[in-house]
């Protein structure tokens, strides 16, 4: 995950005094950390010790001012959540935690509270699954409760499809996540994709950025890139602010920084889910240049009780292209030297290392070999700037032409 994270250690320490408890020993992470304890993260009381130590109290004593927790693992959320309990830190609560990590609880607690309705069936069987989309009606949504990244996130537009798409659905697996013994069939929302980064502070929501997701490989919905912006004027930007702002209140969400992800149907916004913590992606470094907002120290600020400066001082347009295989491959080697002689492109990394087996969906999860960030004024200046980088990756692949379950 070096590439994933590092900018946002690398924008922590310049403000921060950081510390880290982690699952194993850290190596790329040293050089930004001031302390750092390693334990079993899905060992609650574990986490909370480890914390407080770190923190120079001792268990069961409340955090001097001054200190914070926060994760960007989605899979961590309710762990840090009763860790930060523990130690009287600011965080949104457990039960809010709760909501965002269970799709069914949330899609429950948001119709409870009124918000306009997604319809649902929670499942335990390929039978139920099919009943539930004949109920509903095609196409719809096949889905896990708790997994993250869209894995095991599925389109089916028939019966058969339902099948087809339980099984792989069943079989998908994550490290820190619990078996899982039920899932979701939805209805299928039509209409653009984005998402919606907001800090919330003692329950205020504040909309920030907005970015507008690409996705490909159906029926499966790989995101492949994101145009990020400031939050918009457009004409349906109110009723999407108020839309987020109402999930947010609805959930319990009252500190955090949120990555909300919502279709633009017919009938108005409708939200796919809210995640309780920073987005991925590269969507919070692309909205720095964007805006010269920093989420990531925003997420600093609110860990600590404090009110972020969201003042944007730049009003660019940012886009990120995720660089996947043409089929499934081994990577040989990856070159993106060139790439940094493109004019527009202000981030290039690569993702994978040589020898790594890139399989499309469904048989891989998120097999990208680099990410691309490119600058400019509009969503248009940055994709020419991101064609003109791709052709200037030096990629070597070799084709799989027989892949082994």
């Amino acid at each position: 995950m070096q590439a994933h994270r590092e900018y946002s250690f690398a924008s922590l320490v310049d403000h921060f005094r950081v510390s880290a408890v982690l699952g194993e020993e850290p190596t790329w992470q040293r050089r930004h950390l001031d302390g750092f304890a390693v334990v079993d993260l899905t060992d609650e009381p574990a986490v909370a010790a480890a914390a407080a130590c770190l923190a120079g109290i001792s268990p069961g004593d409340w955090a001097p001012p001054g200190t914070g927790i926060l994760t960007w693992d989605e899979t961590l959320l309710g762990v840090t959540a009763q860790t930060a309990r523990e130690l009287g830190l600011p965080h949104m609560t457990v039960e809010a935690a709760a909501h965002c990590r269970d799709k069914y609880l949330e899609r429950t607690t948001l119709a409870e509270k009124g918000l306009p309705a997604v319809d649902y069936r929670l499942v335990t069987s390929v039978g139920e699954a099919v009943r539930a989309a004949e109920e509903i009606g095609f196409p719809v949504v096949v889905k896990p409760r708790s997994l993250v990244f869209g894995i095991g996130v599925v389109r089916a537009d028939d019966a058969a499809d339902v099948q087809a798409a339980f099984r792989h659905t069943v079989g998908t697996e994550l490290a820190n996540v619990s078996t899982q013994e039920s899932w979701l069939v939805e209805e299928f929302l039509d209409g653009p994709e984005i998402s919606v980064e907001s800090v919330v502070l003692e329950g205020r929501v504040e909309c920030v950025l907005l970015a507008r997701k690409q996705l490909a490989y159906p029926p499966y919905f790989e995101e492949v890139g994101h145009v990020v912006t400031g939050f918009p004027s457009e004409p349906w930007a109110d009723r999407v602010r108020d839309f987020v702002t109402r999930a947010h209140h609805a959930l319990g969400i009252d500190n955090a920084v949120t990555h909300a992800e919502v279709r633009l149907t017919a009938k108005g916004p409708r939200l796919v889910e809210l995640n309780g913590r920073l987005s991925g992606g590269f969507i919070p470094w692309a909205g720095r240049l964007a805006t010269g907002v920093d989420l990531v120290r925003a997420a600093a600020d609110v860990a600590l009780g404090r009110l972020p400066d969201l003042t944007p001082t730049e009003g660019a347009t940012a886009a990120i292209r995720h660089v996947y295989p043409p089929g499934d491959s081994v990577l040989n080697s990856v070159d993106l030297a060139q790439v940094a002689h493109v004019p527009g492109i202000v981030g290039a990394m690569v993702l994978a290392a040589p020898g790594t087996r890139l399989l499309l969906p469904p048989r891989g999860v998120i097999p990208r070999i680099a990410s691309l960030i490119a600058l400019g004024v509009d969503e248009a200046e940055c994709t020419q700037a991101l064609n003109k980088a791709e052709q200037a990756m030096t990629t070597d692949l070799t084709a799989l032409t027989t892949v082994l379950a």
